[in-house]
């Protein structure tokens, strides 16, 4: 019979590590479960010993950056194709897809008209002015927007301008029509909030001193005017006030009135004003430069 090969020492020193980690096991399920973060603790610096380290998780993969970078030329052509657009609300549709088209393009052409300036009246010519419903399917929608694609930001800006300044009987003869500029998502939620905002204040005045215009809360100068017949039972989409809803003051309350502009001039000093009580810090305070006509339209500027 041959003789053993000698053992090495680095195999006895594996079989010694072996052995060891067979006993820590041994303990392991023979100990309390309060006592085995300990045992795990000896196995890891055992396995250290070895050479081995503890399986990591991968890190996860980086971002695909031809992903990455084409989401942010989607967004960024998005926001420009807005900055040159401008919206109409409340402008009623037509029984059919053509009248309406039809319809709205003559609405367009007399608020050019009415305007009646020479940079809007080219583009109107030029057909350098489109324009279309949103959504493109009515659908359930009881009323669509009409957007206004302008070619560039400059005749927009020009367009909403003379809107605001010379109030154009094309849309300001209807009650809920106005235009403003084509807002983004997260500027459509502010403006949703400055709507309810407005809508609380001028119920609790009880007349109309208070509207919107594109996202921001605005006040208009001058006394207000009295409150349209039904206009508490005609609150924002989502308001849920019920206090406000079931509150009804013909009545114009002046004292409430000077206490708000009061508020308006302390800015944050007088924050616990019952008319600018349900405003968020940010809408507390409108710019001075943002305030409208006294004759200003119900919610909208």
């Amino acid at each position: 019979m041959p003789p053993k090969a000698p053992i090495s020492p680095s195999d006895a020193a594996a079989a010694k590590i072996i052995k060891l980690l067979e006993s820590l096991h041994e303990k392991l399920d023979a100990r309390p479960v309060c006592e085995c973060n300990q045992l795990r603790q000896e196995m890891l610096e055992i396995r250290k010993m070895m050479g081995k380290k503890p399986v990591e998780q991968p890190p996860p993969p980086p971002m695909d950056t031809y992903a990455a970078v084409k989401l942010a030329l989607n967004d960024a052509s998005m926001y420009a194709d807005k900055a040159k657009r401008a919206v109409w609300v409340g402008r009623p549709e037509e029984s059919t897809p053509e009248l309406t088209t039809a319809s709205d393009q003559k609405a367009i052409e007399h608020l050019c008209a009415e305007l009646n300036d020479g940079l809007l009246s080219q583009a109107l010519t030029e057909g350098k002015i489109l324009h279309h419903r949103h959504p493109q399917v009515k659908g359930d929608r009881r009323k669509r927007i009409l957007k206004i694609a302008f070619t560039d930001e400059k005749t927009r800006d020009q367009f909403l301008s003379l809107i605001r300044s010379n109030r154009p009987s094309t849309v300001t003869r209807t009650p809920g029509n106005f235009v403003r500029r084509d807002l983004c998502p997260y500027e459509l939620q502010l403006e949703r909030k400055a709507r309810m905002d407005a809508f609380t204040m001028n119920c609790k005045i009880g007349g109309l001193a208070y509207g919107v215009r594109d996202e921001k809360l605005i006040k208009f100068n001058g006394i207000p005017r009295p409150l349209p017949d039904g206009y508490e039972s005609r609150p924002p989409r989502g308001y849920s006030d019920s206090s406000i809803l079931n509150h009804t003051n013909p009545v114009i309350n002046t004292s409430i009135l000077i206490e708000s502009n009061a508020s308006l001039n302390e800015s944050n000093v007088n924050s616990s004003s019952n008319v600018l009580s349900s405003l968020s810090p940010m809408q507390s305070k409108p710019k001075e430069n943002s305030s409208a006509k006294g004759s200003g339209m119900a919610v909208k500027a």
